[in-house]
């Protein structure tokens, strides 16, 4: 069986003495609750956040109108989906004679609540989310909806945001300081929620701005700590961990990554 490029370097060290390479790189994760639990080693770190449904969302509502759970699962779907939604793009451009023109391309979904002023859907549009609906008629096709998404999160999902780190455990702190304390100020001043939205400086701001719960975001982390040796030092490992993050953030696109 033929031998992968790895395996044929690790084979060709062993047949000089040189120790055998090893993958020793560890992952874990830790609510935004429980980041005082990580490790305080370099690493990098991923935020996700996951779908979280109840009985409560998925059981029958029954009503002169039909069952209202339809309507109330749908809502929470919009809102988990609002989590995602990319900023609006700015556009600028001039025209003969110094006219200058600018404006706004804002990503038109039909999930968006239609309090939030979304265009008329193409016909498209309007049957998807149709199929959407009729996949949420009864209450046992709404649960199974609801385990899709929760297991979804971080396997099928795109980070929300990547970093790297010194200290672990510090780093993923700091995210929690900056979420609380931007989640204590919308509370007080909720019309500011679009400007921190857009221009908030951290990624604790912006993920409080979208109206996430603490409890439902999870950091994935890979431990750096022992990769450190004579030959890699914790400058090399910084340099090689900051080149992952330039690269992981180019490859997935993090929604509330550095603006």
């Amino acid at each position: 069986m033929a031998l992968s490029p790895g395996e044929r370097v690790q084979k060709r060290g062993m047949s000089k003495g040189i120790p055998a390479l090893t993958n020793a790189l560890s992952h874990s994760h830790y609510s935004m609750l429980d980041v005082d639990q990580a490790p305080e080693t370099p690493g990098l770190y991923a935020w996700y956040v996951s779908f979280r449904a109840s009985p409560h969302d998925w059981k029958m509502k029954p009503s002169p109108e039909g069952d209202q759970a339809i309507e109330g699962f749908l809502r929470l779907l919009s809102k988990y989906a609002g989590y995602y939604e990319p900023l609006p793009i700015a556009l600028r451009g001039r025209g003969s004679y110094g006219a200058a023109w600018e404006g706004e391309l804002e990503l038109d979904t039909p999930l968006r609540d239609p309090d939030e002023g979304s265009h008329a859907a193409s016909a498209e549009e309007d049957k998807r989310l149709a199929i959407l609906m009729n996949s949420l008629d009864s209450e046992e096709r709404r649960r199974v909806m609801a385990t899709i998404l929760e297991m979804a999160s971080p396997v099928f999902s795109s980070p929300l945001y990547i970093g790297v780190a010194e200290n672990l455990r510090e780093r993923l702190r700091t995210h929690r300081r900056d979420f609380t304390k931007a989640y204590d100020w919308l509370r007080e001043h909720p019309e500011d929620a679009e400007t921190v939205r857009t221009k908030g400086k951290t990624f604790g701001a912006r993920a409080a701005a979208r109206n996430m719960a603490m409890g439902h975001l999870e950091a994935w982390v890979i431990d750096l700590g022992d990769q450190a040796d004579n030959a890699v030092t914790i400058k090399h490992l910084r340099n090689t961990a900051e080149s992952a993050e330039w690269l992981l953030h180019r490859l997935y696109a993090p929604i509330l990554g550095r603006q």
